[in-house]
């Protein structure tokens, strides 16, 4: 047989180059100090813990944890022996050549860079380090000590520090116009007004920024904003979900939500009084309804079904939102067996479900227990009329007893509302909690007590072993994950990208903090100095350089860094669902300022709820309440309404951390077509033309600067005026397309038509749609 040449230098090549991979393993240096939680952790995970570990224990060996490690399995033989790595059977079974024999098992084998830094950690001691998030933040972090023109606060320094590491270096800041659009949005939920956008922008003063953020803060619409991210974390809805979806009243829950952002509430109460404010010493009316935060679970009346089942199924959602949310822990897994990663075993988290074992709901059909709680807006009207019934109370003419008697009527007929509440069951009535085998709630094992996870520290002295211990628990200063968790949450609305950018996971399968001491000295200034208040937090955010950097970025700095991990430039991602909505309105003019009361129900697309259970009715709202602020619209978890699942917010049947956001054809299609957007156009060109009086280039850079908070350049001013030039002479033949495109209460001429087709396009440029 006669080899082609061409195929013999082509041999030739592959076996020099496999022949240099190998000389690369075999001349390869592995650090002089073997670092567990960066070397070894990341191959345990990956090649060895699904067969040894939370879930399984194959050969009688677990790795998840160092003692368990170092006992002898099946074999007889402890896999690690520290300090003597010819003596561990984990190092000869995964350098042993039978493949039969070798680990893992029908795998790939490990490379011999892996097997070299295994058998150096163990030759080392084999030191098995807790992971980083289950450490408490440590407290003696100080700033790095770097001095330059463009750092603000210390954020910018431990910021730079990343940046000169890969070589970045920050961008200039934000136009002024820009960066008021970004900090409004941030804060509020919603654009700047022209005459906002135009003070700032004269204002000259050096505190002039720092103004505007303590305005923004101080605005009502911060607790709306702010509220609309603790509703996913809620999983808030305004029915009970499953088949029939039933409705629930549970709005006055949102109002406190609200409420407790605007009072900047410190996190801590709002923590205790959200999970345990039923336990508290003589606790009030808000406290009470606080504790709705846990009633925000599901609940089935179908016929047929075991009220006891969907009991159990609520604690259990109870405590994986708990551990989600503040612990940031995907502890779900561990109903039915231990942690395949995390240090989270079985026993421990029925221990954590007994702290919600004992409260008196019961899947019933009339929700109880529950309190009459009256909104907001009807306490107010009952202290204006209870004030106008005491000014009439000495009168006693005639026209004063009939306006009394009306007041009194007036006074009868506002109900309260019943809201679902936490209510602790009395101890002689309380349940025993076992483990359940596999996680058959049916199949009861061990009995258990109250406990926390001893990865993460035990309770304090005098904490009581309920629920309100429990919600101290996590917000006490040795409790390692709370702090930097939340911490990390608002780092991510801001920046786009958590510090950790896996919200939900914190554990060992989660990504890694790109800026580990900053969230660690954030989490601490958080609770020592700031005294865990939200708006103090957001404050110093805002206030860094590192946040009013321009979002432009160059070709080289977006080939070091696409996703801006390392903030060399400011953040630039698309909007909320709610924000899009929102700002829609708000350019408009449609935007109601109303705050608080029930749900409204916004126009959706007919027959939207006809595919599920019809037992409820989408009446669209009227007046005021058909362009509320899209946290008052109504949600139905088995149809959300279409406008934000659009725009990727969750169903809310279960707790969502972070909303992955998707970039499809369905999403212009609604902000062209969807009835709000189109409503908002209308608004928006009668807005612009009478802005323009009748010159229509002045109303379009009108319209350009309500939607984006800055004035056209030339170039765009001239493509808006060719896009309304084009279109006009089509309604100027067609006037029954005019009737049919306006249906706001504005005369329906040709002009108002293109405007409102002009003003189409400017809702959806992409510079609306993002906040840079």
């Amino acid at each position: 047989m006669r080899w082609n040449k061409k195929y013999l230098w082509l041999l030739g090549t592959c076996v020099l180059l496999l022949g240099l991979g190998s000389l690369r393993f075999i001349s390869g240096k592995t650090p002089d100090q073997i670092d567990f939680n960066a070397s070894i952790r990341p191959i345990l995970n990956k090649k060895c813990l699904s067969c040894h570990g939370g879930v399984k224990r194959k050969g009688g060996l677990s790795l998840l944890f160092r003692q368990e490690a170092l006992k002898a399995g099946d074999s007889g033989r402890p896999a690690i022996v520290p300090g003597k790595p010819e003596a561990s059977e984990m190092v000869a079974r995964i350098r042993h050549h039978d493949p039969e024999e070798r680990m893992p098992l029908k795998e790939e084998a490990l490379s011999q860079e892996e097997i070299r830094l295994i058998e150096k950690w163990i030759a080392q001691g084999a030191e098995w380090e807790n992971h980083w998030a289950y450490l408490k933040p440590d407290a003696g972090l100080t700033p790095p000590d770097i001095q330059h023109s463009w750092i603000r606060n210390d954020i910018d320094r431990f910021v730079l520090v990343k940046m000169k590491e890969h070589g970045l270096s920050p961008e200039k800041e934000a136009a002024k116009a820009t960066l008021l659009r970004r900090l409004s949005l941030d804060l509020t939920g919603l654009p700047p007004t022209p005459e906002e956008v135009q003070a700032f922008v004269q204002n000259e003063a050096e505190d002039a920024y720092e103004r505007e953020v303590d305005r923004l803060l101080a605005s009502p619409h911060f607790g709306e904003r702010w509220a609309a991210l603790w509703m996913d974390l809620a999983r808030y809805a305004d029915s009970q979900g499953y088949q029939k979806d039933r409705k629930r009243n549970i709005w006055p829950w949102r109002e406190w939500v609200i409420q407790a952002f605007n009072a900047d509430m410190p996190f801590d109460q709002f923590t205790v009084e959200q999970l345990a404010g039923d336990l508290l010493p003589q606790p009030s009316e808000s406290q009470l309804l606080a504790t709705a935060f846990h009633r925000n679970t599901m609940s089935n009346d179908e016929g047929g079904t075991d009220d006891e089942e969907f009991r159990v199924t609520a604690v259990i959602d109870r405590v994986n939102t708990t551990f989600e949310v503040w612990q940031g822990a995907t502890i779900g897994c561990v109903q039915c067996h231990s942690h395949p990663y995390d240090p989270f075993r079985q026993k421990e988290y029925y221990q954590l479900y007994a702290f919600f074992n004992n409260t008196a709901d019961a899947d019933r059909t009339d929700e109880w227990p529950t309190r009459p709680f009256y909104g907001l807006l009807q306490q107010a009207e009952i202290r204006q009329i209870q004030q106008e019934l005491h000014r009439l109370a000495g009168q006693h003419d005639t026209a004063s007893r009939a306006r009394s008697a009306r007041l009194h009527s007036r006074l009868e007929a506002i109900r309260p509302v019943s809201v679902p509440i936490m209510q602790e069951l009395p101890p002689d009535s309380s349940r025993t909690t076992h483990i359940f085998e596999r996680g058959n709630w049916l199949v009861h094992g061990e009995a258990v007590q109250p406990g926390v996870p001893k990865a993460l520290g035990p309770m304090q002295p005098g904490m009581p072993p309920n629920r309100l211990g429990l919600a101290r628990w996590l917000v006490h200063p040795d409790n390692p994950l709370t702090a930097r968790v939340m911490v990390n949450h608002f780092w991510e609305q801001l920046f786009g990208l958590g510090i950790v950018e896996t919200l939900e996971d914190f554990g060992t399968q989660g990504a890694r903090p790109t800026h580990p001491e900053l969230l660690d000295w954030l989490a601490v200034k958080w609770m020592a100095e700031q005294g865990w208040s939200v708006k103090s937090l957001l404050k110093y955010l805002v206030m860094s350089a590192t946040y009013r950097q321009a979002s432009t970025v160059s070709p080289q700095k977006l080939k070091k860094d696409r996703r801006n991990r390392w903030l060399a430039r400011g953040p630039r991602l698309r909007l909320t669902a709610e924000q899009i909505r929102d700002q829609a309105l708000a350019v408009s003019g449609l935007l109601s300022p109303n705050m608080y009361g029930p749900s409204v129900m916004p126009p959706q697309p007919e027959g939207t709820w006809q595919v599920i259970r019809n037992v409820l009715r989408w009446v669209p709202s009227q007046g005021e309440d058909r362009y509320r602020r899209a946290i008052y619209t109504f949600w139905r978890r088995s149809s959300p309404y279409p406008g934000m699942i659009t725009f990727d917010a969750p169903s809310r049947e279960y707790c969502v951390l972070r909303r992955i956001t998707t970039n499809t054809p369905l999403q212009a299609l609604a902000t062209l077509n969807d009835s709000v957007y189109h409503e908002a156009a209308q608004a928006l060109a009668g807005r612009m033309w009478r802005a323009g009086k009748g010159e229509v280039q002045q109303a379009l850079a009108t319209g350009y600067a309500l939607a984006t908070a800055r004035p056209p350049t030339p170039e765009k001013l001239q493509l808006l005026m060719k896009y309304y030039e084009q279109i006009l002479p089509h309604y100027r033949q067609h006037p029954e397309d005019v009737r049919a495109l306006i249906t706001l209460p504005e005369e329906p001429t040709p002009e108002l038509a293109a405007l409102t087709m002009t003003a189409a396009v400017l809702l959806n440029l992409d510079e609306v749609i993002v906040k840079e």
